[in-house]
């Protein structure tokens, strides 16, 4: 198959991800809403894409060399199913039936979003006080990508601030490898963003990377290893890893220098993910992380949470993270409970308190079917 005809099979796979949504549409009806039902999130965005000459656009998909901080509002519908994001088919934005984007804001320098940060943390309860850094993946506009952090909020019932990190994906499908080179290019603001962060007044952190933004994201992490001779951040709690788009012989490479926090890695992973699948074969046959076999990557010492037997609504099998109501919550209920999602011990005995806890909010079956260092969790009929 050519390179062209498997990014059409692709383009497919992923084609809801890369639909633009217009800025400031609904912002009228804004307030009618909230009071009407409607949910209020504010999304903190750092991003290397350049400013959209379209001013309901925000964002554009070609790349700047700086870290640009803004951060906009997005009200989600009293209508609001999990695992969706509700959009007009045609015609304007209605906050009482779509997901509608208002209010962008640009900060003039790290001080002011610092301040305006530490503001929105210092209104949660001191248990809420905490971040989670979002990273998107292939294939994604910028407004595709805050539509995503959005409902990915909304859906965990997550109550701390979200920021939402873009790298300049240009939300085209025949652009892979301009995207895989971007993703590359933002791994040093990415490095950036967490030195900001790290001066808030956030009690911890939380990450959660999909698809190629696994890659910047790992990267980033190593990066802080080798050439800072740092470690990240002692508050990270977990970065979960759905669906990563990472050549896994990459991957192994990556985590031999990143020994001291691997057991804080929760890899989400799929047999039947379709886009993996086309990626496999654009990488020469290499697996991706996101398909590989549980047990080799249980081998290098992460946790891995086998989604295969998870049905997806989509066709894509991709993003079954936020896309299936159940995992989603699920996702939620573990972060918020503090750490059980955890699953590695040397005899296991976390991964069966996990699969205990795991069972007590969910009815999806859960079970331990190994894991020679990380363990692995299987969600779904067995």
């Amino acid at each position: 198959m050519s390179f062209s005809r498997l990014l059409i099979l692709m383009a497919c796979f992923v084609l809801s991800a890369c639909t633009n949504f217009i800025i400031g549409q609904g912002h009228g009806r804004l307030n009618d809403a909230v009071s009407q039902g409607a949910t209020k999130h504010r999304i903190y965005v750092a991003t290397t894409r350049a400013l959209s000459d379209d001013p309901e656009e925000f964002f554009s998909g070609e790349r700047s060399p700086n870290l640009t901080l803004a951060h906009v509002d997005v009200t989600v519908p009293p209508n609001h199913k999990p695992g969706k994001i509700e959009k007009p088919a045609s015609g304007a934005t209605n906050p009482l039936k779509h997901f509608a984007v208002n209010n962008p804001v640009l900060f003039n320098d790290v001080t002011s979003f610092q301040t305006t940060l530490n503001n929105s943390l210092s209104e949660l309860k001191t248990d809420d006080q905490d971040i989670l850094v979002f990273v998107h993946g292939y294939n994604v506009s910028f407004s595709a990508a805050v539509l995503r952090i959005s409902q990915f909020v909304h859906d965990t019932d997550f109550k701390g601030v979200p920021v939402l990190f873009s790298w300049a994906s240009r939300g085209k499908t025949v652009d892979y490898v301009y995207d895989i080179n971007s993703a590359l290019q933002s791994r040093d603001n990415l490095v950036k963003l967490g030195g900001i962060l790290d001066k808030t007044n956030a009690r911890g952190f939380d990450v959660v990377a999909h698809s190629m933004g696994n890659l910047v994201t790992i990267e980033a992490m190593r990066q802080l290893v080798v050439l800072n001779n740092d470690t990240p951040n002692v508050r990270l709690k977990r970065v979960i890893m759905a669906s990563p788009d990472i050549d896994v012989d990459l991957f192994e490479t990556q985590l031999a220098e990143l020994q001291q926090i691997k057991n804080r890695f929760y890899v989400l992973v799929s047999s039947d993910d379709k886009a993996l699948a086309a990626s496999t074969r654009i990488g020469g046959g290499i697996s991706r992380v996101g398909s590989t076999d549980p047990k080799r990557l249980a081998a290098l010492g992460v946790n891995v949470i086998d989604l295969s037997a998870i049905d997806d609504p989509g066709t894509v099998n991709h993003s079954k993270f936020a896309d299936s109501p159940e995992i989603v919550q699920l996702i939620g209920k573990g972060i918020q409970a503090g750490n059980t999602l955890s699953a590695r011990s040397s005899q296991n005995v976390a991964a069966n308190a996990t699969v205990d806890i795991l069972r007590g909010v969910t009815e999806i079956p859960v079970q331990i079917i190994g894991g020679a260092s990380g363990a692995i969790i299987t969600l779904g009929q067995q």
